[in-house]
């Protein structure tokens, strides 16, 4: 690549400053020697390098000296021979001091083919601009110049860089071109090329920067390699570049480059070639990694997607430690790198490239545009810089602006080397993004195109590493979601050549509308009852594909085929790793296996995916309590779903329930009383709750009664008859009913028992209470008793119950049961409700039920 016209421009510029400069020592030191104007150190530089150019053995003057001086040097003896010269323009000269210095970095870029700024030319034109406008100095090359890009700025394409100081052989260890970006200078990307340089120090043998074609990856590997050129701890004793680009993107057309490399021998036999410095030998790998090995080699492969085959991943496997490969590719190469992926220009990097191309190549049309147009420009170039130059030089060339943005041809020039390599399960994938757009999670994926999980990762890596598809990542509460899209540039590039057929486009969008009837099925499902272990917690659209994995392994968990279910389970955890449910599924089919340490971790896994999930915090609160064995940490769990959805009447139910599990009977009862005084609790609910509270209340009374403590089992009969009376329309089951009836036993027993007259008062009016609740006269005896299993024989169909009131054990027979399977669910420790009765002498219960298993 030729020198651009900004770096021919910076030369003839700096090259003027430093003559005008020259001859301000000259004028002010007429007639002195050299050596005492530079000094002897100035001197031992400045005289080897006359002579290496002059050839001559005769003494120089000053102004033979003066232009192999550094260019510093001259600014800082003109500084100290400030007496010899006007006062002025000695003042002059030491005020703009630090302008001058900021003219080193730029002529040092400059002088050695280093990549360019963004604001060299800026920065050389004000200094320059500067001295020419002030009275107090006289520049007369400095006003030649400025009058002569004025009038001809192409006058600076005859020049040849040249500086006296500077060695014409100073770059001998690397065969880096100029950069394409020499027109503009580097623009932005600043953290990109430190991440680059720091990866390329770092233990990596092989890095890429990989993107679309066009978004910047040579110029940003130039820029690093420059950058590790100078560096005074360069790690490298050489930089060898080669390219395999195959085409050149014009105003007009798409060039193809004869004679490009064709395949990876090519590109190695280039690079033996550097650094043998003569024709390759036969096996060019081998001599390439023989130099990698006895020396420290950054070997860069510019543009290697055109030349990608199994020669190249052997050599990389080869490559010896120090040495490191530097590749640029549209496409991937796989495990054997660490990628970079290079993303478009930030916006406003983005619009200062345009601005500079538009003022530099002299494009009136682009000049002065309006921001919201700049904006526009900018959305439709995708903000890649080639697409950017090209749309430049499109305008420049004479067409219209529109006609260079609608074009196809940079297009073709980005993605046609790509898209051979993908498969046929790749365009698959393809075709469906193209029918659907937007964003896509792996199992909307997977479902549209009937792939399994392997299939479908295996296509989108393949479709991510050459850059049709990106991948998007975003945080949704304690999860990390994937989502995948086709670049703009793909959608575009596949639309123009590679349509999906109608019929296709039917297809998929029939099966789509399909499963999105399904999902808004489940969805109303669980929103109608989100609690039921069926249910499936639906964040959107995206997880109905995997739900309807999971209700199919849900399925196979109530048939018992356990195995088949996990596998479908895991499947949809590869499909979607975010979503808290496939744990949830995954804990449930576990717990039925009877893996519940596995099933308490997959619970933890979907907490921490969803910790704001009231149902997710009431199924682990469930399996703690009747799985795990932690009825106490699961009571915790709970509460924290009450936090999450304080309107719930099941959570709260289930706090009741748990509290009177763990024997915290008064705090049970009090959570009771919080549901069924809330005008907000439903009466169905309030009939529940109502079991529970006169459960409790029912079991703290009979204990105090059989410990003798009347007056605390008053003081609890006397606020369950509160309870009744207090509620209206609230509906009481046999079970309820039945427990009032032992109520009413217990006021009667202490009534009997009590000396003392204030508690026979009490008991008597619970008794009548009760018994007008229940409808009945409150002389009506009780014919029901109640007591707990002490012992069962299940195989023989027989048990003995302790009565609450004492006496003698009572016998029961499973045939008594009310229903009879009842009996199936009675262990030691239920509580039962029977008639008592009397045969041959001996107590037997008939008419059982189980209250309490």
């Amino acid at each position: 690549m030729g020198l651009s016209a900004t770096r021919l421009t910076c030369f003839a510029l700096l090259s003027a400053i430093e003559e005008d400069l020259r001859l301000r020592i000259e004028f002010a030191m007429y007639g002195v020697p050299a050596e005492q104007v530079l000094g002897a150190q100035r001197m031992k530089s400045a005289l080897p390098r006359y002579m290496r150019d002059q050839g001559t053995t005769s003494t120089p003057s000053l102004s033979d000296l003066l232009p192999y001086v550094d260019f510093a040097d001259s600014f800082q003896i003109l500084n100290s021979v400030g007496d010899n010269l006007d006062e002025r323009e000695s003042t002059f000269i030491r005020e703009n001091t630090p302008l001058l210095q900021k003219l080193v970095p730029v002529r040092n870029r400059v002088a050695h083919t280093r990549p360019l700024d963004f604001d060299d030319l800026p920065t050389v034109l004000d200094v320059v601009k500067h001295f020419s406008r002030s009275p107090e100095i006289d520049t007369p090359r400095c006003d030649q110049v400025l009058a002569d890009l004025d009038r001809d700025p192409s006058f600076v394409l005859g020049l040849e860089i040249r500086f006296s100081d500077v060695p014409a052989d100073s770059t001998k260890r690397h065969n880096l071109p100029i950069p394409d970006f020499d027109e503009t200078g580097f623009i932005g990307r600043k953290s990109v090329v430190r991440s680059l340089i720091k990866t390329l120090r770092g233990p990596y043998p092989v890095i890429s920067l990989v993107g679309d074609g066009g978004i910047g990856k040579t110029s940003l590997a130039l820029k690093a390699a420059y950058e590790i050129l100078d560096a005074p701890d360069n790690p490298f004793d050489a930089v060898v570049w080669t390219t395999a680009r195959n085409a050149l993107l014009t105003a007009g057309e798409i060039m193809r480059i004869q004679g490009a490399v064709k395949d990876s021998l090519g590109m190695l036999r280039l690079a033996a070639e550097e650094l043998a410095g003569r024709s390759a030998a036969e096996d060019p790998m081998a001599e390439v990694l023989e130099y990698m090995h006895h020396f420290k080699v950054l070997l860069i492969l510019d543009n290697l997607e055109t030349v990608l085959d199994a020669k190249l991943r052997e050599f990389l496997k080869e490559l010896p430690n120090g040495s490191k490969v530097l590749i640029t590719s549209r496409i991937g190469i796989g495990a054997l790198e660490n990628p970079i992926r290079v993303e478009p220009l930030e916006k406003g990097e983005a619009v200062n490239l345009l601005h500079s191309l538009a003022k530099i190549r002299n494009v009136k049309s682009l000049q002065g545009l309006s921001p919201t147009v700049v904006d526009n420009i900018i959305e439709r170039t995708s903000a890649h810089p080639l697409y950017i130059k090209w749309f430049v030089s499109v305008v420049q060339s004479g067409r219209r602006p529109e006609d260079a943005l609608n074009s196809g041809l940079l297009l073709d020039y980005c993605m046609s080397n790509v898209y051979n390599y993908i498969s046929e399960t790749g365009r698959l994938v393809l075709r469906s993004m193209q029918t659907l757009a937007g964003t896509h999670n792996q199992a909307e994926l997977a479902y549209l195109n009937e792939l399994d999980v392997k299939q479908l990762q295996a296509a989108i890596l393949e479709l991510i590493t050459t850059n049709f598809v990106l991948m998007r990542t975003a945080s949704a509460g304690n999860a990390v979601v994937t989502e995948y899209e086709l670049s703009e540039f793909a959608l575009s590039y596949l639309e123009k050549h590679h349509p999906v057929s109608e019929d296709e486009q039917r297809w998929l969008r029939e099966r789509n509308a399909s499963l999105f009837e399904y999902g808004e099925q489940i969805t109303l499902k669980s929103k109608l009852d989100p609690y039921n272990a069926n249910s499936l917690d639906i964040r959107g659209a995206k997880d109905f594909s995997v739900a309807a994995k999971l209700l199919e392994a849900l399925s196979l968990i109530y048939r018992g085929e356990l195995a088949i279910a996990i596998e479908i389970i895991r499947d949809a955890q590869e499909l979607a790793p975010d979503y808290h449910e496939c744990y949830r599924l995954e804990a449930m089919a576990r717990t039925a296996s009877h893996n519940l340490h596995g099933a308490n971790s997959s619970f933890e896994k979907a907490l921490e995916l969803n910790s704001e999930s009231s149902a997710l915090h009431w199924f682990y609160a469930q399996f703690l309590i009747k799985d795990f064995g932690q009825p106490q940490a699961g009571l915790k769990y709970l509460q924290r779903a009450a936090g999450i959805d304080p309107s719930s009447s099941t959570i709260k139910i289930e706090i009741t329930k748990t509290h009177q599990l763990l024997g915290n009977d008064e705090l049970a009862r009090e959570a009771c009383l919080s549901l069924l005084n809330s005008p907000e609790t439903a009466l169905e609910i309030k009939s529940r709750v109502l079991e529970i509270y006169v459960k409790s209340a029912m079991s703290a009374a009979g204990k105090l009664y059989g410990i003798g403590d009347s007056a605390g089992c008053l003081e609890i009969l006397e606020a369950l008859k509160d309870v009744l009376e207090s509620l209206q329309g609230v509906t009481a089951d046999d079970l309820v009913r039945d427990r009032v009836n032992y109520a009413r036993s217990l006021s009667r027993g202490i009534r009997l028992k009590t000396s003392d007259a204030y508690l026979k008062q009490a008991a008597t009016l619970i008794n009548v209470s009760l018994a007008r609740w229940l409808g009945v006269a409150s002389s009506e005896g009780n014919d029901r008793s109640y007591g707990t299993v002490k012992s069962i024989q299940v195989d023989r169909g027989f048990g003995f119950v302790k009565p609450a009131d004492g006496g003698a054990d009572v016998f029961f027979h499973a045939t008594a049961f009310r229903p009879v399977e009842e009996f199936s669910q009675v262990r030691v420790g239920s509580e039962l409700s029977y008639k008592k009765i009397t045969a041959a002498g001996k107590a037997r219960a008939v008419e059982v039920w189980l209250v309490e298993r």
